[in-house]
Order: C-alpha cells, then sequence, then structure tokens
C-alpha cells in the first residue's frame, strides 16, 4: 500500500524546507577560515576598542548569509565558501533607541581558496 496524499505532501514540504535551509549554512566546496573582532570605538570615553559579545553576520550581494556568535572577548570565526561579503553585527551592549545598533566592517572582504582572513574588525562606532 502507498501513503496517502497528505502524507505524501507533507514529507515532500519538509525535505524542501531542509535543502533551503542548510544550502545558506552548508554550500558544497571549500571554504575558508575567516577571524576577527567585533569592537566598539568611540564614545564619551574614547580610547582603546572595547571587545564585545554579540552576533556576526556575513551577507553575499545575492542574499545569503553566515551568523556566528562572540564571546566577551568579542573574537568570532566563519568558514565562508569563495566569494565577496559584507560583515555585520551587533551586541547588546551598544543600543541606541532602544534597539541593538547595527555595526559593521570598514569594507567587503573577498574570501579565496588559499588565504585565511584574520584580525577583521566589525567596529560599532559610538558618537
Amino acid at each position: 500500500m502507498g501513503c496517502s496524499r497528505g502524507v505524501c505532501c507533507v514529507t515532500v514540504a519538509a525535505v524542501v524546507s531542509v535543502s533551503i535551509l542548510t544550502s545558506c549554512s552548508d554550500q558544497p566546496g571549500p571554504h575558508q577560515t575567516v577571524t576577527g573582532l567585533l569592537v566598539r570605538v568611540g564614545g564619551p570615553a574614547p580610547g582603546s576598542p572595547v571587545p564585545l559579545p554579540g552576533t556576526v553576520v556575513a551577507r553575499t550581494p545575492a542574499g545569503g548569509q553566515f551568523t556566528t556568535t562572540t564571546g566577551k572577548n568579542g573574537r568570532f570565526q566563519l568558514s565562508l565558501p569563495p566569494g565577496a561579503y559584507r560583515l555585520t553585527g551587533h551586541s547588546p551592549q551598544v543600543m541606541g533607541d532602544g534597539q541593538q545598533e547595527l555595526c559593521s566592517a570598514a569594507r567587503t572582504i573577498h574570501v579565496t581558496r588559499r588565504v585565511p582572513l584574520h584580525n577583521v574588525w566589525v567596529i560599532c562606532s559610538i558618537p
């Protein structure tokens, strides 16, 4: 006996959902490591950059994204396929109008197969 029409539809929908979710985070092929810091600069007492706990997101021009969290030391690590990425972040320690402020890297990063990227800063600039 075969499955009923309703059961088959649910199974197909679940398989499609799983493949969509994994396509953004588990792209096939070689990946490269990108490491860096989420930091706060500026503010009423400017000085050395302050590492922040929070989240860092790498976005492709096509809309794909990879997300990681940082510890209290602000350090992050991402494993990314080759391509161009815009890095942004946010921290509960940098708030404006009741929301976490958007932080960003100074420029787009370019990931290649050959060389890992280290010491990329995602900066939360405080006036």
